[in-house]
This record gives structure tokens, C-alpha cells and sequence, in this order.
């Protein structure tokens, strides 16, 4: 059964008949009812359903950040949509057996230019801190009014894709205050975490800049 949101002038959802009415965004779709096939898919459609899933497990521990990150990318779509669609076309690679996730490639968020032109960063294992210092392009700053953006750090354990494997930074600085700390004390989790950084503004208009992959560091338990 279809249901009308919001009253009579609202968006349809659901189904009616042999149509399925589909809000993307601000736009609704009506497509027909899949029909059942006894085909099994071929090699192709295997490997497409594949780097889909791939990419779906992947995002789904930092949608919080993804919601954010790709607000702005298209606003007739969902944010999800949108890192879905980018990181389908370039946050992977092939391999022998299928695809991979192309760490440095996939992005977080998309908007302007990072202004980031070289970093440092420092791991405290006694106090559980990591802190992220940078330089960036002043000209690119100016240019995006991207000086008061919020600093968005996100550090993912990827090897089991679980929201208690991703840590960020809960106090924000600016990008001109060139230095951001996140906590690491709370966690046990031990592994490789990537590193992705980007900023974005606080005014309203959540506009991001592209994230940038920085490598990845080990973390272990605490020293006591």
C-alpha cells in the first residue's frame, strides 16, 4: 500500500498496485515491481553485487560522518547515495579475486579542495592521544573561506568494519590552529587505523572539504 507523507500535497512511499514510488531526496520515483527470474547472474553481476557490498560494509561504521561529508555533493540525494555512487567509481580497485577498498581514493566527504599540503602526526600510548599538526595552502583557504572550518578527523579499524573500531575527535579546531587531538583511552581495540582528515564550516551550510587520506598507524593497548 502507498502512503502520502505530510498530507495531500506530500511525497507518495510504498507500493500500489504494481508500482513502487521511491523518494530520493526531494525528488519521488515510481518504478514497476522487480520481476522474478530463474537466471543465475552472470560472473559480471556477481562481481558488481560484490564491490557494492564491499563498499556498503565500509560505510556504514562512519555513516555519521558520510551524512556530513556528502550533505552537499548532490542535494537532490541522499548523502548516503552519494558516497555510495563516488566511492563505487573511485574508492576501489580490482584484484585478482574482485575488488578491494582503494584507501587513499575512497573519500569520506566530498566538496572543495583540502588545503592540507603537509602533516605530522604523534601517538601518546600512555595517555591514549593522538594529534594530527598540518600546514596548508593559504591561497586555497582564502579562495573557499575555508580558514574557521571545523577540523573532522576520523580513524577506522577496518579489519572488522565495526562502529566501536572508528574514533574522532569530539573537541574541533580550526584549520588555522594547524593541530587536532583525538582520545584514543577509551578503546582495547588493537590494529591498523587509516587516517582520513577533512574541514568543514559550522555556519549552517555544512560545506566540506574533499577528505584526505594520511596512511595509517598501529594502535595497541595502553602502556602502563
Amino acid at each position: 500500500m502507498a502512503i502520502i507523507k505530510n498530507g495531500a500535497n506530500g511525497t507518495l512511499s510504498g507500493k500500489a498496485g504494481s508500482v513502487v514510488f521511491v523518494t530520493n531526496g526531494n525528488t519521488t520515483y515510481a518504478r514497476g515491481l522487480p520481476k522474478k527470474t530463474s537466471k543465475k547472474p552472470t560472473s559480471e553481476q556477481i562481481v558488481a553485487r560484490s564491490r557494492f557490498s564491499i563498499i556498503q560494509k565500509f560505510i556504514s561504521p562512519i555513516l555519521p560522518f558520510i551524512r556530513i561529508g556528502f550533505k552537499n555533493y548532490n542535494p537532490n540525494k541522499k548523502a548516503h547515495s552519494n558516497a555510495m555512487s563516488y566511492n563505487l567509481n573511485n574508492g576501489t580497485e580490482k584484484t585478482a579475486n574482485g575488488y578491494r577498498i582503494n584507501y587513499e581514493d575512497f573519500r569520506i566527504s566530498k566538496g572543495s579542495p583540502n588545503p592540507i599540503t603537509s602533516f605530522m602526526f604523534d601517538l601518546d600510548r600512555k595517555n591514549g592521544t593522538f594529534t594530527l599538526s598540518w600546514e596548508y595552502d593559504t591561497s586555497i583557504a582564502t579562495q573557499y573561506q575555508q580558514d574557521s572550518s571545523s577540523c573532522q578527523i576520523v580513524l577506522y579499524n577496518a579489519e572488522e568494519m565495526l562502529i566501536s573500531n572508528v574514533f574522532a575527535n569530539e573537541s574541533r579546531n580550526i584549520l588555522k590552529h594547524k593541530s587536532q587531538s583525538v582520545e584514543l583511552s577509551e578503546t582495547q581495540h588493537i590494529g591498523t587505523y587509516h587516517i582520513y582528515v577533512y574541514f568543514y564550516k559550522t555556519n549552517g551550510s555544512n560545506e566540506c572539504t574533499d577528505s584526505k587520506y594520511l596512511g595509517t598507524f598501529e594502535w595497541q593497548k595502553m602502556e602502563t
